[in-house]
Order: structure tokens, then sequence, then C-alpha cells
């Protein structure tokens, strides 16, 4: 069943990402690829009938990441996230599910999280154009962002296998296999060079884990399925946009209060139901502006039994978004973060060649995030960034304060600031434009949308000017 050509790539691919203590099973597990796959095709053969798995692939070490390194919290548990390291063959057999679940698994088009074609930035836009839709036309629009507490460590097994069962129509073998790997893993916590005692879980999804997002998604995706057939809310050409998922991050969208007070009372169904919860300390709303109108909301919106609370700028997927959906927030953040990559260049490889400092900036400075997006800035703001750029390439290779911007970039065969702008707003509109996803050939089809614009006029003064004959 899982024999041939997808084990032989993934195996391929894998092999060459591994390295250290297991390059001897890795080696032999490239050379099976290369062959017949024999020595797979009797694991996978077992697997697949839902029998017993080799003892490696089911054993995982968890390993603590924290987010926040100041001492003062550091033993705070909820700065920790645990990321699963499995074995090489538990990579392998992952890597396999993972390339099924994506030819069977079919997911709403309000999830942007973790598929091909679709990315952050897709998402933003998503959310970004919404609004602008309504604010131009003098309706405000309320949004909540929802924030999961370890979602992805609170998903009930029984539930997944049903909803794999019930919602896909992937093969019954591999629903058994995913059982199996589940139920029989192992696990044990590494903390500063120590190991606990194995153990077993009874809930959650392999965080690190190439199927886990894929399996993570399936869980979450009756949720949009009601938010969206619930017809309130946000939408554009007859099409609901009242969610927008990246994973666990969900962004709730309405023209009304009281449309929000009515999804999120969904929401909180949909958790109760699957065994989540909804952090309310986390979870905020943001009540995007129509002009001059201030819409409040009339009274304290409820989630999990405490009041949700109101600000006027959220941090969405790193991207910041305000009140009045300008971009100034996000370029002084992008700015910051130049500023910090100039430097760590300027210190670290001061003795390097030209050449290699040329490489570096081009690697660390010239990939703006969401940049894409910016459509509504002042002029204040583009020429901080601007300078910030010029500046971090002059320290680099220590050129004159003063030298010219424009000879310096030709003369290296570097983009100048315009330049990566124009580019990245071109590969933006053009993976827009060949997306299949519904949510974005709507923005792709509105020529009057605020983000195309923009767009086609970066590119506008480059074309030649056309003279009457």
């Amino acid at each position: 069943m899982m024999r041939g050509g997808c084990v032989g790539w993934c195996v391929f691919f894998f092999c060459l990402l591994v390295s250290g203590g297991n390059a001897d099973l890795s080696e032999d597990l490239k050379k099976s690829a290369d062959s017949d796959n024999s020595a797979l095709e009797s694991d996978n053969d077992v697997l697949g009938q839902g029998g017993l798995s080799p003892a490696a692939e089911k054993e995982n070490i968890i390993d603590p990441k924290d987010g926040i390194i100041l001492d003062s919290i550091i033993l705070t548990k909820a700065n920790y996230r645990p990321i699963s390291l499995a074995t090489i063959l538990a990579k392998v057999l992952d890597s396999v599910l993972d390339s099924y679940l994506e030819k069977h698994l079919k997911l709403h088009d309000a999830q942007f999280g973790f598929r091909a074609g679709l990315s952050t930035e897709s998402a933003i836009l998503c959310l970004k154009h919404t609004v602008r839709y309504y604010t131009d036309r003098s309706t405000p629009v309320y949004a909540c962002f929802l924030d999961l507490s370890k979602a992805f460590d609170l998903v009930s097994y029984d539930i997944l296998w049903d909803k794999l069962y019930s919602e896909t129509d992937l093969p019954v073998e591999l629903t058994e296999t995913f059982r199996f790997w589940y139920q029989n893993q192992t696990n044990s916590v590494r903390w500063a060079g120590a190991m606990s005692d194995m153990y077993r879980l009874e809930c959650g999804v392999r965080q690190g884990g190439l199927s886990s997002p894929k399996l993570f998604s399936l869980y979450m995706n009756d949720l949009i399925e009601r938010l969206s057939g619930a017809a309130v809310g946000c939408s554009i050409d007859g099409k609901m946009v009242n969610n927008i998922s990246y994973a666990d991050d969900m962004v709730l969208l309405t023209p009304s209060a009281r449309g929000l007070e009515q999804l999120l009372s969904i929401c909180e169904n949909y958790a109760t139901d699957h065994g989540l919860r909804y952090n309310s300390k986390k979870s905020e709303i943001l009540i995007f502006k129509a002009g001059r109108k201030t819409s409040p909301i009339p009274r304290p919106l409820i989630l999990d039994g405490s009041p949700l609370a109101q600000v006027d700028k959220f941090k969405y997927l790193g991207h910041w978004v305000n009140e009045d959906l300008t971009d100034d927030l996000d370029m002084e953040r992008e700015r910051r973060a130049l500023s910090v990559r100039c430097n760590m260049l300027a210190r670290r490889f001061a003795r390097c060649t030209e050449d290699a400092k040329i490489t570096l900036f081009k690697a660390y400075c010239t990939t703006f995030y969401t940049c894409g997006l910016w459509v509504k800035y002042t002029q204040k703001s583009y020429n901080a960034l601007r300078i910030q750029y010029n500046n971090a390439f002059r320290i680099l290779l220590r050129l004159p304060r003063f030298c010219s911007a424009s000879g310096m970039f030709a003369g290296a065969r570097t983009d100048g600031f315009q330049a990566i702008l124009r580019k990245r707003a071109a590969s933006l509109m053009c993976r827009t434009r060949g997306s299949g996803n519904s949510f974005l050939r709507i923005i792709a089809e509105r020529l009057d949308g605020p983000f195309l614009q923009h767009w086609s006029g970066l590119h506008v003064p480059l074309m030649p000017v056309q003279r009457a004959f």
C-alpha cells in the first residue's frame, strides 16, 4: 500500500537532512529507497494492516522550547512549548502519511495554515481586504482575535479518528495506522541534559510532526464550516468571510457587535464539545473604524466566562494591524528588525571580503516580512525604512555616509529599496491571481480593490508612455 516512489522520495529527502548519531541508519534507509525498498516494505505492510510497528517508530523526545528567555519568568510553564523530536523511522513514516493526507484531506478555504500555495501573507491579505471593503463603504468591522490554550496538546484522539473516518476519504488502513501509532507511542522529556521516565500521551498531536498541522486543521475544520454557514458576519460578493484561520490562529469578522457575539457563541460550544479551551486573556477585540465614525460595543463580550479586552492594535501572524488599518506601525517593526540584523552582521563579519558581505546582506537584509501588504502609510515611515536600508548597506561595507545609494547598489548588483517593494508586490499579486483559493480569487477579481490598485501603481512609472498617433 505505502510502497514505491512516495516512500523512496520521502526517505531520500529526509536523509539529506539527517546527521549525527543516526547517520548509519539514514544511510541504510537511503540505500533501501534507491533499490527495491525491501526494508521499508516489510514495516509498512504491517503498519498498513494496523499491526505492530518497530519500537523506534513509536519513541519521541519532548524538548520544551522557551518563547521568552527572561530570567524572571523562565520558570513559568506557559512560556514553553513542547516540541516532539521523533526518531528517523518515525519521521520517514510521518512523511509518507503526510503525503497521503495531502491527497485525501478536504479543508475549507478559510483555513490558510500549512497549505500549498498559501502563507501567513495570504491570510493577512484576506483580513485586510475584507476590512477595507467594509470601511471604504462607511461600515465599521468588529474583529475578535482568538487564542486557543495549548491547542495542539488538547486534541482528543477519539474525535480525531472519527473525523478521519467520516470527513475524509483516507483509506481505512491509513487511519488505523494513525490510531495505532498515537495510542502506542512513548514519550520522554529532555531538560538540561536529563531525561524523564517514559510515558504515554492520552491526547494531543505531536508539535513538530509533519502530519500534525493537517490533523489539527481537520480537527478544527468543522468549526470553520459552522461559522461560514451561520450567515452572520462579513461577506463579499455573496461569499462569507466571517472567519479566517491559520492553524490555531483565528479571527472573526462582523459588521456588528451582535453578530460577533453570535460567532463567539459558536466557537465556545465547539470548544466545549471538542475538549479545547480559549484563553480569554490573550483573545482581544479590535474595532476597525469607518472614517471618523466610532462604534463602541454596547456591552462587554464574554468568552469562557471572562470579558474580552478591546485594543486599538493587534499583532496578527507577526503583522501589526490597527483600527485605522494604516501600515506605519508595521513598517516601524520592520525598520527595527533591520537595524538589529545590520548591526549583527557588521559586528560579526567585519573582516569578511566584500563579496561575502554582499551575500550576507542579500540573505539577511532584503527580506521585509509582509511588505507586499503595505498600502496605506505616511511618507515619513516610508523614508525612515528606506534610509535605514541604505545606511545598513553603507555600514556593512564601510562606505561613506553620503555616497549615492543608487550607485552603490548598482555597483554591488543588489536591489535597492524600491526594487524590493516592487518585486515583492509583483510576487504577491501573481500568487493571488494564480491561487485556487476562493477567498484569494475574490481579491484578484475585484479590480477596484486597494491592494490590486497599489500593486499595479508600483509598476506604472516603469511602463513606457504611450503617445497618441
